[in-house]
């Protein structure tokens, strides 16, 4: 049985992908683990291959979502990143982004921010 804070999570990356595909973005997989990394969607759009991580946040008491990506998490993203493509080397001749959605829950409908190319390898 999944948690409320799981059930937001898969409701956050429902909204994200239908979000992407309205943008034109052709999803090829969702929750993706290596190890004990996972990359929640990893879609492309046109010659980049876009890794996205989904954050959903109900307050901004925190602060805002993208600053809620820690410098851990983003070393996750890319070794796992690294990984998708030696599983999948035909997407090797693409670009490589990084991008993160926020699904703000605070407020009815729900707010989506996009942060294209939000990081690269900051570690």
């Amino acid at each position: 049985m999944k948690t409320d804070r799981q059930n937001l999570g898969q409701t956050a990356e429902n909204l994200a992908v239908n979000y992407l595909q309205q943008k034109g973005y052709q999803i090829f997989k969702r929750n993706f683990r290596l190890r004990r990394a996972e990359i929640d969607i990893i879609a492309i759009d046109r010659q980049d291959l876009v890794i996205i991580e989904v954050k959903s946040i109900r307050t901004d008491r925190f602060g805002p979502g993208e600053n809620r990506i820690t410098s851990r998490k983003k070393t996750k993203l890319i070794i796992a990143a690294y990984g998708f493509l030696d599983l999948f080397p035909a997407f090797t001749g693409k670009n490589l982004r990084f991008d993160v959605i926020i699904v703000d829950f605070s407020r009815y409908p729900a707010g989506i921010e996009h942060y294209q190319g939000a990081f690269w390898q900051q570690i």
